[in-house]
């Protein structure tokens, strides 16, 4: 990466704001829903940031998590995109709280959970990126009322409201080849509104392998799958209406060899309330239910990468009910209380057939557990005066978990091992407390102190696996809950309405973050390593545990510049120090720095109208961040440049060429202990279609 290009950027973004003009473009008030409360974004004592659906359209990204990359904090558990990334490295975090593969940002489609329950992973795909109307990123203690899984924040995808005779469709072609089709419409009858769409998306993919280092058996990580969704609401009275939606999708995924497949089938239900009363109350009822049905392999790559042989293969099916009733009303003139309670029910079984021998599985594993998971909150939000504001709340939560594993050997049908793990439950209390200042019409001053938690996942607790790049990575039963303790300060500034500067610093303390610690690696020869037990020579294990606590301090940037209508620019930027700072059974980590957390990544992102055509440019930086807890495997910096170029032909009717990684950057996303590397997505090229009536 050269640091020339990067200060081009940045002076470039910050001289533009330094000349504003006297242009003023309109300002919606953008209403959080995700804050719980119905709050502006003006309004939130935390940084709050909205992606609107024209952010979402002008990106040359193909996938939501690749979108929300523009985000200062936001990451996966790796860069890769979710079209090569397993699941299992999809999973959020905000701020780098990280270091295992499990979500510490909750993940919302319009105020629903779309974490598989049992590991917290995400399946972006089967967000509808083409009828996203804006996305919500609220970070730290601005999630609190949410609970469990919100320990670094919120990020809520709200689909475009049904508009009578509406009809989208978003057609592409590209290369690599892949086709990304969708189509969605909605009709309003009387008190009816009807709405649903259909999304098909086929990609032959990358090869996500340095080409000195492929070998036979290496091939394109591919990617397919299909959505269906429809939503009937209506309007029971003039203030009570009712809705019913579902959804189903279908994902089959290769990780870049023919043995190594992952598939999914997931189907969603939902239903609600929502009403108003005289006395001036609002209420929201949810209810809503996902069966998931997932298939993954584990494979092992010889060092000639000439053959490859199956570890194991996983079947998991998991199933999920979950409710939630939310009240509000205004108290008195300058209160505005909030409270409300959510329920989760989930039950799981993993059957791991293992062992495997001339292509047939000589052990199978079964695990089974259930989850209880919930919550009751309140919220007021004080309007003190025109000056100030406060946000207040608490939140009480309970997590319960049960497990049990049974290992039956195939050669003889014999039972080698029943176990049931103890009872594991988790109460705790979390309050937060924000407070707004408006000196000024155009200084707003905000900060806010939180505390929160994440129970670990049922995966965490009871499954042993065998991942990708020769690592074992071993479960613990006995995790401690995650907990956080966080400060953060800001201010905002509008200058003439065309300039826009956000600026936070924050500081976030987590106790028992669970990392995966290493535990050894084998040599030229296999090796007993505990836990793991016989280790393959030159693989890692590795166990979870709660490291005793981790820090991450870090400044968040975001200025945005309108000149004119014609012109955009837009600047976001991290510096985020995260450290080990307490590892009592883990000394040789402490002072390291949580694994796949860049200490700085920003984005810069310019926009051109003109009567011929839009241009949008994006740059991202991501710095050097390691892949291990041990802070021995570097993974290095990148920086990347994507472009879009649309042409509007009539009102209704869109063209658009979208190019990632326009300069074709060969960059990591992972490395191993052998040098072995995983390199992200190389020069994509879209050639595509909007029509919206």
């Amino acid at each position: 990466m050269k640091s020339s290009l990067q200060a081009s950027l940045i002076i470039l973004c910050a001289t533009n704001i330094a000349w504003a003009t006297d242009y003023q473009p309109r300002r919606d008030e953008i209403i959080v829903e995700s804050s719980r409360a119905q709050l502006s974004v003006f309004d939130m004592p935390v940084n709050t940031s909205i992606l609107n659906q024209q952010d979402i359209q002008q990106s040359a990204a193909q996938t939501v998590d690749e979108i929300l990359r523009q985000v200062p904090g936001f990451s996966l558990l790796r860069s890769a995109d979710s079209i090569a990334a397993s699941p299992t490295t999809g999973t959020v975090s905000l701020r780098g709280l990280g270091g295992s593969a499990a979500s510490r940002t909750l993940i919302l489609l319009d105020g629903v959970p779309i974490h598989n329950p049992y590991s917290s992973e995400v399946y972006w795909a089967r967000i509808p990126k083409h009828q996203i109307e804006r996305i919500e990123i609220i970070r730290g203690g601005g999630a609190n009322a949410w609970g469990n899984l919100s320990l670094g924040g919120v990020i809520n995808i709200i689909t475009e409201p049904p508009r009578d005779g509406s009809l989208n469709f978003t057609g592409s072609a590209g290369y690599p080849k892949t086709v990304d089709l969708n189509i969605s419409g909605s009709q309003i009858i009387d008190k009816w509104s009807l709405s649903g769409g259909a999304t098909y998306y086929d990609t032959d993919g990358y090869e996500n392998i340095p080409e000195d280092q492929q070998g036979p058996i290496d091939e394109e990580v591919r990617k397919k799958f299909k959505i269906v969704s429809g939503k009937v609401a209506y309007q029971l009275t003039d203030n009570v209406s009712a809705y019913v939606n579902g959804s189903w999708f279908e994902e089959e995924r290769t990780s870049g060899s023919p043995m190594d497949v992952n598939d999914a089938d997931i189907w969603s239900l939902g239903t609600g309330l929502n009403m108003q009363t005289e006395a001036g109350s609002e209420w929201a009822f949810s209810l809503f239910y996902d069966d998931n049905d997932l298939k993954d392999a584990s494979v092992s790559i010889n060092d000639d990468r000439d053959a490859e042989r199956i570890r194991a293969i996983r079947t998991q099916p998991t199933s999920a009910l979950g409710t939630s009733l939310v009240w509000s009303r205004q108290i008195a003139s300058n209160h505005t209380l909030t409270a409300g309670a959510d329920y989760r029910w989930t039950e799981m079984t993993v059957n791991e057939f293992g062992r495997y021998l001339a292509d047939m599985p000589r052990q199978l594993t079964v695990i089974n557990g259930d989850q209880d998971m919930g919550g009751v909150f309140v919220q007021d939000v004080w309007e003190i005066n025109d000056r100030w504001q406060a946000i207040g709340s608490v939140r009480y939560d309970y997590v319960t978990n049960n497990g049990s594993r049974i290992i039956t050997d195939l050669t003889n049908g014999m039972i080698d091992l029943t176990e049931t793990y103890d009872h594991h439950s988790e109460n705790t209390v979390n309050p937060s407390l924000g407070i707004r200042y408006q000196p000024t019409d155009w200084v707003s001053l905000r900060a806010a102190a939180y505390k929160g938690f994440r129970a670990a996942t049922m995966r965490e607790l009871y499954r042993t696996a065998n991942t990708r790049g020769g690592v074992i990575l071993v479960n613990n039963p006995e995790l401690e809950p995650e907990r956080l303790l966080g400060i953060e300060a800001g201010a905002d500034f509008l200058f003439d309405n065309n300039v826009t500067l956000r600026v936070t610093i924050f500081r976030n303390t987590v106790e028992d973050l669970i990392q995966n610690i290493t535990r050894g690696v084998a040599g030229n020869i296999p090796e007993i390593i505990a836990p793991c037990g016989l280790v393959d020579a030159g693989d890692t294990c590795r166990e979870l545990d709660n490291v005793g606590e981790m820090e991450a301090t870090g400044i968040e940037l975001e200025a945005e510049y309108n000149p004119s209508e014609r012109w955009r620019f837009f600047l976001s930027y991290l510096y985020n120090d995260t450290e080990v700072t307490e590892a009592p059974d883990n000394p040789q980590i402490v002072g390291n720095q949580i694994r796949q957390a860049a200490k700085n990544s920003f984005t810069a992102k310019i926009r051109n109208s003109n009567q011929w055509f839009d241009t949008t440019l994006q740059g991202r930086y991501v710095g050097d961040r390691y892949e291990d807890d041990l802070n021995t495997l570097a993974v290095d910096e990148f920086f990347l440049l994507d472009a879009i170029f649309s042409r509007q032909l009539s009102n209704s009717t869109e063209v658009f060429v979208a190019i990632e990684n326009l300069f074709d950057k060969e960059y990591e996303i992972r490395v191993d202990n052998d040098g072995f590397t995983e390199i992200g997505r190389p020069r994509f090229v879209n050639l595509g279609v909007r029509f919206r009536r």
